[in-house]
């Protein structure tokens, strides 16, 4: 059990670069500047920590208190990632604006990452 967890949050924390890089091939895209993908793409998985806190700290206790209870939802752990990942943004990085809700994201994908992988085992 424990060993499929563990490589289910490995799984999770591909999130920054995927995310990084659908940002990155958005703004390539958008703007034509190769420097904004490489930018984009550090900077989501410069932002990685956040993703790890909140699967540790948020994520992780909230999924063993739902399996316990057999009531389990991908909703509830998005749900919960997503607020951790707001909370540790504000908390450790910064107060607003777009990184706030790339973080959100990174961590909604990250849990549904791990549940995925989680059922897929």
């Amino acid at each position: 059990m424990m060993k499929k967890v563990a490589t289910a949050i490995g799984i999770s924390m591909l999130s920054p670069l995927i995310v990084g890089s659908l940002l990155g091939i958005y703004f390539y895209i958008t703007t034509g500047q190769g420097q904004l993908f490489i930018q984009l793409l550090t900077t989501a998985i410069s932002n990685g920590h956040i993703v790890g806190l909140a699967m540790a700290l948020c994520v992780l206790p909230v999924y063993l208190f739902l399996y316990k209870r057999n009531k389990l939802t991908y909703s509830a752990l998005t749900t919960v990632a997503m607020l951790g990942g707001t909370a540790l943004t504000l908390l450790l990085s910064v107060s607003g604006g777009p990184i706030l809700i790339a973080n959100a994201v990174m961590c909604a994908l990250a849990s549904a990452l791990f549940l995925y992988s989680l059922r897929k085992q």
